[in-house]
């Protein structure tokens, strides 16, 4: 807890928010491959020296973020863990999560897209990347837990289908979602006119697939609705 530490450590933590809140504003703004470090320096009113004793290169800070934005993620697959809501309603609240991110925080996609790059978190410390890894394992386990779940009231069937292999494909589905929208400035270029829409709608093809209960009589609008107004709380 931030109350035990010395005046110091405080210091140093709340310097450290400050770069990333700052670097998430440049990125967001113009890009990560346009920050430079001197510009980020100015910005917080530091000097470079001073960013290399919380970040030991440019990777290093953008893994970092990418492990703000995976535990935010995290805290939003959390409260839909949690709703009183039939099991597939809160599998569908997994993709609800990611759209509303990408509304909400756009520059999500392009930091945890870069983040995954081998060329990007080869060059940040093991630290950080242990913490990246250890953030996307926890959201994976929440899925998990709410396949469990489904399995355990028979929503679901895993006869012909393990949870990991259905983790992997609904995290496929939601991962092709995020570089498809930053591939291309215009998809209906290349055939997807929205892209929204047919993410949905693949998604509730794959979790027919799974055999997902309820199949019929399910109102995915209203589940979206309600997810969107009372259980998504940032």
């Amino acid at each position: 807890m931030i109350e035990g530490l010395s005046r110091r450590e405080r210091q140093f933590i709340e310097r450290e928010n400050l770069i990333l809140e700052t670097a998430r504003g440049l990125i967001r703004e113009k890009g990560f491959l346009s920050l430079t470090m001197s510009e980020l320096a100015e910005a917080v009113e530091y000097s470079v020296g001073t960013l290399y004793t919380h970040f030991e290169t440019k990777e290093d800070l953008l893994i970092a973020l990418a492990v703000q934005t995976i535990g935010q993620r995290a805290v939003l697959f959390e409260q839909v863990r949690q709703a009183t809501l039939k099991s597939r309603d809160r599998i569908y609240g997994i993709l609800i999560v990611r759209l509303v991110l990408a509304e909400s925080v756009p520059e999500t996609f392009d930091i945890e897209r870069l983040a995954a790059s081998p060329s990007v978190w080869k060059r940040a410390t093991v630290q950080r990347y242990q913490e990246m890894v250890a953030a996307e394992q926890h959201c994976s386990i929440i899925v998990a837990n709410i396949i469990e779940d489904a399995l355990s009231v028979g929503d679901l069937d895993a006869e012909h289908v393990s949870i990991a292999d259905m983790i992997f494909g609904l995290w496929s589905l939601t991962i092709g979602f995020h570089r498809l929208t930053l591939s291309f400035d215009d998809l209906a270029e290349v055939g997807v006119s929205n892209i929204e829409e047919a993410v949905k709608i693949n998604y509730r093809l794959l979790l027919d697939s799974y055999r997902w209960l309820p199949l019929l009589s399910w109102d995915h609008n209203a589940v979206e609705e309600e997810l969107r107004e009372n259980i998504l709380i940032f």
